[in-house]
């Protein structure tokens, strides 16, 4: 018996030596909430603001800090720890400015407070396309800002180094507002590719900025796509213009002939008199006119007709190609920009 009771202790002794395994900041703000439920709102308050600092893992979500934050500012405002629960919205607006509290869940002195953290929170929330595309003049980087309250703004596209590159907007902002940017500078010139940021200043009663926001962007200007030109018309389009060669031998058999038959036949070519010199002429001009028929016959002759159905087909080839190149020249002077924005990250606060 003494033995068994000594064993059972030693694994009691082992079990509580084990470590107990951590909780999750998602277990706390289970927790936390809870404990709110439960009208203990002292726990409540520890293992939200647990929930909330601590560095475990899996982290918060952000939708899961919005809760977290609505729970502890309604719990640290039942503690009578007003400041601490109207900071807590103010945490919370600056996560999702067009948070607003259930009133099925939460009291009117819950909401009557948030809405006045609403009234004096100067900051906006950016949000942005992860890729934009500019390949034509109507193609715009569309920017939503969002704002807990009414308050002015300036917004602006600055090189990475700082340097401006060109204002968007000033002026107020209500619920929420969207900007736009072409890409291009003040100038009217595209913008040349690299890192830039687009700034978002809160300003207070005073105009002096109070919070601002950068949303980074990579930009990479695209070389557009140019049209192949058209091959010239192939020699299976195209007619023939000339004729094809022939050899001449039969003009100039013919030629040589009739200049031995003058010869023979001084009778019929002279009129039956003897003389060598009518008959010597008439056969050299036979004999030329043989030469000249054969010369003739070899050379090539044009075919006008093929000749002028080549050029419309020329022409209208040639037309082609020069539109083709119009088209060309046009895409290369197109804007083609590619906008990669990044997740936005506050540089100033109040």
């Amino acid at each position: 018996m003494r033995r068994a009771t000594l064993l059972l202790a030693l694994l009691l002794a082992a079990l509580a030596a084990r470590p107990v395994r951590a909780q999750t900041p998602a277990e706390w703000l289970a927790r936390g909430v809870r404990s709110y439920q439960d009208l203990d709102y002292d726990s409540a308050a520890a293992r939200l603001r647990t929930a909330l600092d601590s560095a475990g893992s899996p982290a918060l979500s952000d939708s899961e800090r919005v809760w977290a934050l609505v729970y502890l500012g309604a719990t640290e405002l039942f503690r009578e720890h007003r400041d601490s629960a109207a900071a807590a919205f103010g945490r919370l607006l600056l996560l999702d400015p067009r948070y607003r509290p259930d009133q099925l869940v939460f009291p009117p002195e819950v909401s009557s407070l948030f809405q006045e953290a609403r009234l004096t929170t100067r900051a906006v929330t950016v949000a942005a396309p992860p890729v934009t595309r500019i390949t034509s003049a109507g193609d715009r980087f569309v920017v939503w800002l969002y704002a807990p309250s009414y308050h002015p703004v300036d917004v602006a596209i600055l090189r990475a180094n700082g340097v401006p590159v060109r204002g968007l907007y000033s002026g107020g902002v209500g619920d929420s507002l969207q900007v736009l940017w072409d890409g291009r500078g003040d100038g009217g010139a595209a913008a040349e590719s690299g890192r830039y940021v687009l700034r978002v200043d809160s300003r207070g009663g005073e105009g002096r900025v109070v919070r601002s926001v950068e949303l980074p962007l990579d930009l990479a200007r695209e070389r557009a796509d140019t049209l192949p030109l058209p091959p010239p018309p192939g020699d299976s389009l195209l007619r023939p213009e000339h004729t094809a060669a022939k050899t001449g031998a039969r003009a100039l058999a013919t030629g040589l002939v009739g200049a031995a038959v003058t010869m023979v036949l001084p009778s019929v070519v002279s009129g039956g008199s003897s003389g060598m010199g009518e008959r010597f002429a008439v056969a050299g001009a036979l004999g030329a006119a043989g030469i000249v028929g054969y010369q003739l016959q070899r050379r090539p002759q044009p075919i006008p007709e093929n000749i002028a159905a080549n050029r419309v087909l020329r022409r209208a080839w040639q037309q082609q190609a020069d539109s083709l190149r119009a088209v060309n020249d046009a895409r290369r002077r197109e804007l083609r920009l590619v906008i990669r924005a990044g997740p936005p990250r506050v540089v100033a606060t109040p």
